[in-house]
């Protein structure tokens, strides 16, 4: 789900989300009977028609390497159907019974454009995947290239020329998925303790590079040497998924690191959601690292287990 308490609103709507962890993010535009209860929010206020963080959405929106970026699926020239906003095509359902002006905006989708992420600290790459007007509104929906999804109004959003896009250096992202037979706080033991942080270091960090205590200073027991300073770091369950994000700035552009536990309480099997990048010309090094890492937590969390 999101980031922050979502705060509803007395504008006559109300936001249904379903679980960002595990769905596509949905808002459905529906009338509001009565006050709205209201969350706080110690981050931003969100607009009345989304303005929703859904970053841990690895399901619904796994990362896109940046050449990829308009090969994505969209709904052009028209707005979408429920079940167009439940695989990944799109982000907002309109109720036109309520809103029957409401249209999509006269342009072109993907785009890919710059958002102002007040959460990561960073100014990131999106790919806009929906533009509606609706209740004299502009608003856009967008998927993050590091995975999952957002939205903002369109004054938000600063669409690239076509000479940006063709400045920007081929990157890719590691994503993986691996299934481990234990229980998400186990793993979680695994993926945060530091007496298990000195056993993972030798598969990403052969040389010692680190030295001793930079787990004091890391929310997850895998460090990229490269990531440079952290810009951002979560690290809680997350609307009953344990979810951890580390964005980074440095020399070589920025960096982020997401593991997302979803625990199915019936197979007692969790899956291991990772996705960490871009990386450049180290991307084949960096996946049998984290490929190596991922099975080293599964061995250790199903010993766990026993």
């Amino acid at each position: 789900m999101n980031f922050k308490q979502i705060q509803t609103f007395t504008l006559s709507t109300v936001l249904a989300l379903n679980s960002c962890s595990q769905n596509n993010a949905t808002v459905e535009i529906i009338p509001e009977e009565g006050q709205a209860e209201t969350a706080t929010s110690n981050i931003s206020e969100p607009h009345e028609y989304g303005g929703w963080y859904c970053p841990d959405n690895l399901n619904g929106f796994p990362p896109v390497d940046v050449t990829d970026w308009n090969s994505v699926p969209v709904v052009n020239g028209r707005l979408p159907t429920a079940e167009e906003t439940r695989n990944g095509t799109s982000l907002i359902l309109v109720d036109l019974d309520k809103y029957p002006a409401a249209k999509s905006l006269d342009m072109e989708l993907p785009r890919l454009a710059r958002f102002y992420n007040v959460h990561t600290k960073k100014d990131e790459l999106v790919i806009i995947i929906q533009a509606i007007h609706v209740s004299n509104d502009s608003i856009v929906g967008f998927r993050y290239l590091n995975g999952g999804n957002g939205s903002a109004h369109l004054s938000d959003v600063r669409f690239l020329s076509s000479d940006e896009i063709d400045r920007i250096s081929p990157s890719r992202f590691v994503s993986i998925d691996i299934p481990i037979s234990s229980t998400q706080a186990e793993i979680w033991k695994v993926l945060t303790q530091p007496d298990y942080g000195f056993i993972l270091q030798t598969i990403f960090d052969k040389e010692n590079v680190l030295g001793e205590g930079w787990t004091a200073s890391s929310k997850v027991n895998y460090v990229y040497t490269k990531r440079g300073e952290v810009a951002a770091q979560y690290a809680e369950n997350l609307f009953g998924n344990q979810y951890i994000q580390i964005d980074c700035k440095s020399e070589f552009g920025d960096y982020v690191e997401k593991f997302l536990l979803l625990e199915n309480p019936e197979t007692q099997i969790t899956e291991l959601k990772i996705a960490c990048g871009p990386y450049h010309e180290d991307y084949n090094q960096q996946k049998a690292i984290l490929e190596e890492w991922a099975q080293k937590v599964k061995a250790l969390s199903e010993s766990r287990k026993l």
